[in-house]
């Protein structure tokens, strides 16, 4: 596990003039205040906020070559993506942004998306759970049909690939999938991955886990190891007074599982985080910015309000990291990476998934 306080910034998916430069400026001041990821939500649907922001696995190539040490999380729901594609292109940005690749899946059921991918014979509602439980795990193994070093690129023989490092997967389950992978093994290893802890059908295969509340996570043994980061909406001031104003003009949020409401200054915010940070609640936290409102405040504004306000606070009290202490998003979880467990499972037995 990583040491000091973990933090990932979860940015808007719409009601932004300039998305791209938008991401673009939010992504070098998290990066400047070596905040460790930034997570990009991605609905395949129009929502009533307007225009979402790019496609996340577009967007994060974008900040893989804006950027150098902060982790790129995209998201992407099993329900709207073929394993074999989403393989390839997690991998593919993993290798743009030299390990600095993650992704979020969601399963939950979404009518208007659901509309949007329906043809004949494909119901993204059919056999929901089922490709859900399947989905993560096969695409972690796709990244796993190249072994390391079977791509030996010998210009004098002639021999580019080692044939015997490279695997068939041939998954037969609710999906199908042959592989291997058109994409070499990515530069984590396995890109991480990260899921809500109450989603039973992926939070058994993610590496990080996203707990909600911190008031009521689940604990580090029941966390199995992993990171939990709780999710926290910050409206922060100068002073209560006007903190608490920013809360009433956002429609005053309440807490609840999913999320701890913060309502106060700088000092008050960055006391709050510290001190489920030290009694071990949490191992750091996903700070999900209040979209912009009646106040005014934009959306760059909050983010720029929270880095150079609370982050030197929670710095100067030895909470959060004054440097970057690795350069891929494992690293900065304290992960390490992966054997190839597929070259493992054929070592030992018939070329099947």
């Amino acid at each position: 596990m990583s040491t000091g306080m973990l933090l990932g910034y979860e940015l808007p998916e719409a009601g932004l003039p300039d998305p791209t430069a938008f991401l673009l400026a939010a992504a070098r001041k998290a990066e400047a205040a070596r905040v460790h990821h930034l997570v990009l939500g991605d609905r395949p649907a129009a929502g009533p906020a307007g225009p979402g922001t790019p496609a996340s696995l577009v967007a994060v190539s974008l900040l893989a070559v804006s950027t150098s040490r902060i982790g790129l999380v995209m998201t992407a729901a099993p329900a709207y993506h073929e394993p074999y594609n989403l393989a390839r292109m997690v991998a593919s940005v993993d290798h743009i942004s030299h390990g600095r690749a993650g992704w979020r899946v969601i399963t939950g059921p979404d009518a208007a998306a659901d509309a949007n991918h329906r043809r004949e014979g494909v119901d993204p509602v059919t056999d929901r759970e089922a490709r859900a439980r399947e989905f993560v795990p096969v695409v972690q193994n796709l990244w796993d049909t190249w072994e390391d070093g079977a791509f030996v690129h010998e210009k004098g023989t002639g021999r580019f690939i080692d044939s015997g490092r490279v695997h068939v997967l041939d998954h037969r389950g609710t999906l199908r999938v042959r592989g291997p992978l058109n994409v070499v093994r990515p530069p984590q290893g396995h890109p991480v991955v990260l899921a809500d802890a109450s989603d039973p059908l992926v939070s058994a295969h993610a590496d990080v886990l996203a707990v909600g509340n911190p008031d009521s996570a689940l604990t580090a043994a029941q966390a199995g190891g992993r990171p939990r980061l709780g999710v926290v909406t910050p409206f922060v001031a100068a002073t209560e007074e006007r903190a608490r104003e920013l809360h009433a003009l956002a429609g005053a949020p309440v807490s609840d599982p999913a999320r701890a409401v913060l309502t106060g200054t700088p000092g008050q915010l960055a006391e709050r985080l510290g001190a489920w940070f030290d009694r071990g609640a949490v191992d750091g936290f996903t700070v999900r910015f209040p979209p912009p409102g009646p106040d005014g405040t934009a959306n760059a504004e909050r983010i720029d309000e929270f880095t150079d306000t609370v982050l030197p606070l929670l710095t100067a009290a030895g909470r959060f990291p004054a440097t970057y202490a690795a350069d891929t998003l494992r690293g900065h979880f304290g992960l390490t990476r992966p054997a190839n467990r597929l070259a493992e499972r054929l070592a030992a037995g018939p070329e099947r998934d």
